[in-house]
């Protein structure tokens, strides 16, 4: 019995050893600066993916934006140059319909023609929220279309360029996602499903890049302060106010408080990136068999996910109350 103390505080330090370890080997980054990076951004002219140009910019990188509207393209190009006082050739336009494969692949070499492309960031995407049953056919093939063959198209043709230069040059490619990847949002159709598919899509690619240093993020905010989400909010407020009691959240990000945790986990190679302390609890509930990426981040999803499995278990009971204690939201063909 005498022995059992010194038992433990062996075991303590051994995973305190690891926990060091892991901490000292993640301040080394897959990216370390962006000054002379070339970021390709689809939906930059506005919201996420804006903020992300504007910082990466801020970083000394060059940027392309990919978007389907050229006057907000060129609104968001005068708003970084004027922020930033940047020379206007450091920074150029597509204007693409991201669910056509033809145009993107052509934005995309381009792109890599007036410079190599070292991070590639799918911030497309689009939202309509209503049932499933109301919605037409056409919008879910193109709520779809932008959403997983959006960012499926700038990715194939983004992989065979990066593999010409990454074995000296780490690249990167970032999904930015949604926490609805991980729990069901309710009212957004066929939305989540959509970010379901994202997450699977970049398991597979973290795995299918690892031998040629293209690193891989899934950034997975929750509500977060858009002009995507303000449209939603005002086309579908029974929806909102619906979902606000069902998952007891009111709170909506700063697109620029997503923009910088993403930014720096695409430089530390981090894969599933979570923006908020909730996110982090969602995470832990919803990663999947993909581990985490570092000791520490493993020893705290242990710790949490009983407690957390409990805790869904009685969301459940009370979800299920509010729906069934409220009026549903007015249905809507759209």
């Amino acid at each position: 019995m005498e022995c059992w103390p010194w038992r433990v505080v062996v075991v303590l330090g051994v995973l305190a050893g690891i926990c060091w370890a892991d901490a000292r080997r993640r301040r080394f980054k897959h990216i370390a600066s962006l000054r002379g990076k070339h970021v390709v951004i689809t939906g930059g002219s506005s919201g996420i993916g804006l903020s992300i140009a504007q910082q990466c910019a801020a970083e000394g990188a060059y940027l392309t934006l990919i978007a389907r509207t050229l006057p907000k393209l060129e609104d968001a190009r005068r708003h970084i140059i004027a922020s930033l006082n940047l020379p206007t050739d450091s920074i150029r336009l597509k204007s693409v319909d991201v669910g056509n494969a033809e145009a993107v692949a052509v934005a995309i070499r381009d792109s890599f023609e007036w410079r190599p492309i070292d991070v590639l960031v799918c911030s497309a995407g689009i939202l309509q929220p209503n049932f499933v049953e109301d919605m037409k056919p056409s919008r879910l093939e193109e709520v779809t279309r932008t959403n997983i063959l959006g960012v499926m198209f700038p990715i194939q043709s983004t992989i065979p360029l990066m593999k010409t230069r990454s074995a000296h040059h780490p690249s990167s490619i970032v999904i930015v996602g949604s926490l609805s990847a991980c729990v069901f949002l309710y009212g957004t159709n066929i939305y989540s499903p959509t970010k379901c598919a994202l997450k699977g899509l970049a398991e597979l690619l973290k795995f299918e890049l690892l031998p040629y240093k293209i690193g891989v993020t899934l950034s997975c905010p929750s509500f977060t302060q858009t002009p995507m989400l303000a449209e939603a909010f005002d086309e579908a407020e029974e929806f909102v106010a619906m979902g606000e009691k069902i998952y007891l959240v009111a709170i909506k990000e700063l697109p620029d408080d997503v923009a910088r945790f993403t930014i720096e986990g695409f430089k530390r190679n981090e894969f599933f990136v979570s923006t908020t302390y909730q996110g982090v609890l969602v995470r832990t509930l919803g990663r999947g068999f993909v581990p985490p990426d570092s000791f520490l981040t493993l020893l705290v999803e242990v710790l949490l996910i009983v407690p957390l499995r409990i805790l869904t278990f009685m969301w459940g009971i009370y979800a299920k109350h509010v729906l069934l204690t409220n009026e549903v939201p007015i249905k809507r063909k759209v």
